[in-house]
This record gives structure tokens, C-alpha cells and sequence, in this order.
């Protein structure tokens, strides 16, 4: 055979392996735009970098995960849900959603070797805070120029983190932390769930996991504390069956256990005295008004009467508790 006839017979042999990849590599792009039952699976609401393997099953990736937490090992997991959970029973991807939350929750510290030098840096921030300023434009004016002082390598993890909605916020006593954002679950997982839980993630990633005291003292105002437990009061009136029922109820009781007892470098009433603090009487006002005959309003009413009729300076704990209106349908 001439060199010619072998060049030619090479030639055809390449062409035919380049048009059976590329076939190939369609055919599993095809397979994974689609569920179990043919139907095609929405968008990724998460950016994914690699797809899952068809080798490869959702526990296996999970096991995986859990053995050595990676960037890419976790896009695989995201991956893997966001392609089999349409396809679940209803049950099932609830009882998914709580099984990665044990299991993603503690690593996410944990994704990349580098990740821990972003911490002191963030410690060393210096953020002034703006009046009026809402949380989320403060988080997101704080991650713009944490971004300016990293390296181009630092920006790039700091980066792959916020892709996951990982952040990095400051915690009493301990200082920076890796704090995995609520519109995470929201993302991943709420889109699949029953309409009632889906206005839950709605709130919840709202709320952002807030830290309601800090410092003995509150560091959400009193207004927005009124308003998130009225979404709970409505909530826990509009969806009664509701799988996080449980969790609104406690948000509830919470918010306006703060609302109304306050903390000690935020007090609701004169020091030695029931009298209510001038700017707490305003922001009551202002809840009461927004909010015209909702269980809170008539908690703050409760409140406020009691602490008028008691003669002696009263345990605002308790007295805040037997004010607060049980939520009925």
C-alpha cells in the first residue's frame, strides 16, 4: 500500500471518530435536558460548571461529596438534583432537600483549600453604615469592595462562593464565617415544591437567616421586625397545612417576642419605669397603622395596655409573651 492509500484510509478514520464524539456528546446533551418521564427539566436556576455522569447516580455523587467537598464536587450534586427532582414524588423532594441541607451545611467551609485566607481579610474590612441603607444593598456594597482588595486568585474563589450563594458575614464572638444564604435552598429546591412552601423560601430568603440581636441589642428596626411577623401571621392564616408550619409559627413568636420586650442596649420601656420609650411608641404607631387589626397590632395593643395598667416595674419577658395574639386560621 502506497503512502498516499494510507494517508487517505487515516484521514477517513479521523473524521469518523470526530463525527462519533460529536454524536455522542449530543446525544447525552439531549438525555440530560430531559427527565424521567421525557419532559424537558427547566433551566438550572444554580450555574453548574460540569454535568453528572450517567455512571454516576445522585447518592453516589452525595457520597462523593461528603468524602472530599469540592467546587466541582458540588456542582455535580446541583447538577444531579436540578435534572431528577421534577421527577420525584412530592415527599421525596422534600426529604432530598433536608438530606443535602445536613450534608452541604457544615462543608461549606470546606470547598476549596484557599477559601480560608478570605476570612482575616474580611475581619479587616472597614464598612461605615448608611441610614436607610436596606440589607441587601449593604451586603452587596460590602462584597464589591471586599472584591477590590483580594488577588485575582482570591476574587476567583470569593467569586465561585457567591456563585452558590456562600457568603461571608461576621458573627458575634466569633468573627467571619462562611454562611451558606437561605436563596440557596430557595434556588435549588423551591420551584419543585408545593406553592405555599414556595412563598416560604420567598420569605425566608428575604430575611436572609437575619441576626435579629446583636450585641444585646437589636440590630433589625422595629418596623421591618413588624412586617416580617405579619408575612408570618398571614402566612400561618393562608397555607395552614403548610410542611414548614412549624417554622413560621416560631418565626412569628420570635419577631414579635423582640418587637415587643426589646434587648437590653435596645429597651422597650424607661429604665425603672413601665413607660414605653418615645421612639419605640412611634415605631409601634407605625406598625399598628400598616397593619390595622392584624394579630400584631392587637399584640402591641395587649402590650402597651398591660404595661399602663401595672403599678410596679413589671417582667417585660413575660409580660411580652401573655400579650403576644396565638395565630388562627
Amino acid at each position: 500500500m502506497n503512502k498516499f492509500k494510507r494517508s487517505v484510509i487515516v484521514s477517513f478514520c479521523l473524521v469518523n471518530l470526530i463525527l462519533g464524539c460529536t454524536t455522542s456528546q449530543k446525544k447525552q446533551e439531549k438525555v440530560a435536558k430531559q427527565d424521567t418521564s421525557g419532559h424537558k427539566v427547566p433551566e438550572p436556576a444554580i450555574s453548574t460548571d460540569s454535568l453528572t455522569t450517567p455512571q454516576q447516580t445522585l447518592p453516589q455523587l452525595i457520597s462523593l461529596f461528603q468524602q472530599q467537598p469540592s467546587f466541582s464536587a458540588l456542582d455535580s450534586v446541583e447538577n444531579a438534583i436540578q435534572i431528577q427532582l421534577p421527577g420525584l414524588p412530592i415527599e421525596q423532594r422534600y426529604k432530598l432537600l433536608v438530606q443535602w441541607q445536613k450534608i452541604l451545611t457544615p462543608n461549606v467551609h470546606r470547598l476549596d483549600a484557599r477559601q480560608a485566607k478570605l476570612l482575616p481579610l474580611f475581619d479587616q474590612l472597614e464598612i461605615s453604615w448608611i441610614d436607610g441603607e436596606t440589607d441587601n444593598n449593604r451586603r452587596k456594597r460590602i462584597e464589591t469592595k471586599f472584591q477590590k482588595g483580594l488577588s485575582p486568585e482570591q476574587r476567583l474563589v470569593f467569586q465561585q462562593l457567591l456563585n452558590h450563594y456562600i457568603e461571608i458575614k461576621h458573627e458575634e464572638e466569633t468573627g467571619a464565617i462562611f454562611h451558606l444564604s437561605p436563596s440557596y435552598w430557595k434556588s435549588l429546591f423551591a420551584s419543585n415544591l408545593e406553592k405555599d412552601d414556595r412563598k416560604f423560601w420567598d420569605q425566608t430568603a428575604l430575611e436572609n437567616d437575619p441576626v435579629i440581636d446583636y450585641d444585646a441589642g437589636l440590630v433589625i428596626d422595629r418596623v421591618t421586625l413588624g412586617d416580617w411577623a405579619f408575612y408570618w401571621e398571614q402566612f400561618l392564616k393562608q397555607y395552614p397545612k403548610s410542611h414548614y408550619k412549624k417554622e413560621a409559627q416560631q418565626n412569628y413568636q420570635n419577631y414579635l417576642s423582640h418587637l415587643l420586650v426589646g434587648l437590653e442596649n435596645t429597651p422597650t420601656t424607661e429604665d425603672n419605669s413601665n413607660k414605653v420609650l418615645p421612639e419605640v411608641a412611634q415605631d409601634f404607631d407605625k406598625i399598628s397603622k400598616r397593619h390595622p387589626g392584624s394579630d400584631v397590632a392587637l399584640s402591641i395593643a395587649a402590650f402597651r395596655k398591660a404595661l399602663a395598667a401595672s403599678t410596679e416595674k413589671t417582667d417585660l419577658l413575660n409580660l411580652g409573651k401573655s400579650s403576644i395574639i396565638t395565630v388562627t386560621k
